[in-house]
């Protein structure tokens, strides 16, 4: 075989020749992830070095001075001082309610007897009707004689 091959397809002459391929070289993929990674990386390493700088300075205690207050002494006003009270007699109000106490004390004791005298005059009136009224019954009244009972056949109550 040689660098040319010819021949005759369907009435055409074609000729091939032999392609020279290059080399492929070996490249790094670059990915995105990779420079995420390089970045949150970087991140928590400054993270850590600050982490650090702080735990250095925790260790170093630092002195706190006096409070302001203790500076100079502050004078307070006093308040005034108030007369004292003359005390008074308080006002009692229990003479006024035991007459009014007694007042509604008479009042009930009014109704109670006004009741009871309305009640034993009631009582004296049905009286009076019942004992009328007895009276004119015993005139009306007029014994008459009841036939004679059969003891032939005894008496049974009905249900």
């Amino acid at each position: 075989r040689g660098s040319l091959s010819s021949g005759t397809v369907g009435g055409r002459k074609w000729t091939k020749k032999k392609q020279q391929h290059k080399v492929t070289s070996q490249r790094p993929f670059t990915l995105r992830t990779e420079q995420r990674g390089k970045a949150k990386e970087e991140e928590f390493m400054k993270k850590l070095q600050e982490m650090m700088i702080e735990e250095e300075k925790q260790r170093i205690p630092i002195a706190q001075g006096l409070p302001w207050i203790t500076d100079e002494p502050e004078c307070l006003i006093k308040p005034p001082v108030k007369e004292c009270t003359k005390p008074t007699d308080p006002t009692l109000y229990s003479d006024v309610r035991a007459v009014e106490r007694a007042e509604f004390d008479n009042q009930v004791a009014e109704k109670l007897t006004l009741f009871e005298r309305y009640r034993m005059e009631r009582d004296r009136q049905l009286k009076l009707q019942e004992e009328e009224e007895v009276r004119r019954l015993r005139k009306e009244l007029v014994p008459k004689a009841h036939p004679m009972p059969y003891f032939d056949r005894p008496f049974v109550p009905r249900r």
